[in-house]
């Protein structure tokens, strides 16, 4: 590569949605210190404000560090990162969404962190929903995805407190987000970029398990924090189907990990009633906990245990039911709407729907309604979910829930 004045390009795709990208690029100006980095906006034939807004405000927060790189239609994620790719010139390329917002000192964690560890092909921060009135604010988005049986790929902690132990531990990974990822340019190139067959989804998958395969690995650096609204672009899951086949096809020999990096963190692989693999407390640690239950009446209390033991399914029942004899069935939603997300189950979904029709949240009830529904159809399918664990008994390789499918099927 021939030699630049910057060290670090940041690749940000686009299609429409202005005012995220305004706030990201503002962002970037904010919490960006130095003149050694560039901003390559990879315009994806955006119809709104952006053909027009975007150079003029990148010229005035960046001057000739901003290139608004347009192309001639909306040609999708990966080709549109691989055109930004091609038209940086940095050592390092940063691939960032338009629908994010760096924090302060986000930069210099990943870099030392990248260069720390030579095994290291790419690093990224922990993303983090952003701070608005929704239950989900400050709380984890990414941190690292897992890979569990038959390919399933999933965000390893979502909806953790940012606080959470487990998410401060640095770990590495098969595949981490591309959202915001950092790496070597010329790896970037070696590797081809994104697969371009892919739209909209899976690329980022697809390209850490090309990597992972030669030896790469990845990892979070939880001290750089970016907040991220998730699926800000229109139309981002519209090819989810086709995107996860392709994948399958091209990946078959992704690592399994999920189970071996929870109990890394103490917690225990299980499964739903409904056979998903979830993310479980230990017994010991559960009947402990339940033990002090039923003498519990401090709300507060109650809330900061939730947040040293997200996954305690009983406390966060009980809190729920405290917050509404307070007369506080707002906040007893919140707390039911988390445990929904942290502890999958019948009784969570249930209570999840009665509160949010109390609220008057009615669109989101009406959803968690059909998805119950749909629940009790799978469990009333006996043969189904037979098939089902047959399947996954076949497929998993972790001791622990084979045992569980078992005591499944024997039953």
């Amino acid at each position: 590569m021939a030699r630049s004045r910057f060290r670090l390009s940041v690749v940000i795709p686009v299609w429409n949605g202005w005012d995220l990208t305004e706030a990201c690029l503002r962002s970037l100006a904010e919490h960006t210190p130095g003149d050694d980095f560039q901003v390559v906006l990879a315009d994806n034939g955006s119809t709104d404000q952006t053909p027009t807004a975007a150079p003029a405000l990148g010229q005035t927060l960046f001057g000739d560090s901003f290139l608004h790189h347009r192309l001639p239609g909306n040609l999708g994620f990966a080709k549109a990162c691989n055109a930004g790719a091609k038209a940086a010139s940095a050592a390092y390329l940063f691939f960032l969404n338009n629908d994010t917002r760096v924090t302060e000192n986000w930069l210099p964690p990943l870099m030392d962190g990248l260069r720390a560890d030579r095994r290291l092909a790419g690093v990224g921060p922990l993303l983090l929903f952003p701070e608005d009135d929704s239950v989900r604010a400050g709380r984890v988005q990414h941190l690292g995805i897992a890979v569990a049986d038959n390919m399933e790929f999933r965000h390893l902690y979502e909806y953790f407190p940012p606080s959470h132990p487990a998410v401060l531990r640095r770990r590495t990974f098969s595949v981490i987000t591309a959202a915001a990822l950092l790496m070597p340019t010329p790896l970037f190139h070696a590797h081809n970029g994104f697969h371009e067959g892919f739209v909209n989804g899976m690329e980022d998958v697809d390209l850490c398990c090309r990597i992972a395969q030669k030896g790469g690995r990845f990892s979070v650096v939880p001290q750089s924090i970016i907040h991220h609204h998730t699926h800000g672009t229109e139309g981002r899951f519209d090819h989810e189907s086709a995107n996860l086949r392709l994948l399958r096809a091209r990946c078959r020999d992704a690592r399994e990990d999920f189970c071996g990096l929870l109990r890394e963190d103490g917690f225990e692989p299980g499964l739903t009633p409904w056979l998903d693999l979830a993310a479980q407390l230990p017994e010991p640690r559960l009947a402990e906990l339940n033990a002090g239950l039923d003498a519990t009446r401090d709300a507060d209390r109650l809330s900061a245990l939730l947040l040293q033991e997200p996954l305690w399914d009983q406390g966060h029942a009980r809190l729920t039911a405290l917050l509404e004899q307070q007369g506080q069935p707002r906040e007893a939603m919140a707390v039911a709407y988390l445990r929904s997300l942290l502890c999958p189950g019948l009784d969570a979904f249930r209570e999840c729907t009665r509160l949010l029709r109390l609220c008057d949240i009615h669109r989101m009830a009406d959803r968690y309604a059909a998805r119950l529904n749909a629940l009790e159809h799978t469990l009333a399918d006996r043969d189904g979910l037979r098939k089902k664990a047959n399947s996954l008994l076949h497929t998993t390789r972790d001791d622990a829930v084979r045992r569980q499918i078992e005591t499944f099927l024997a039953e």
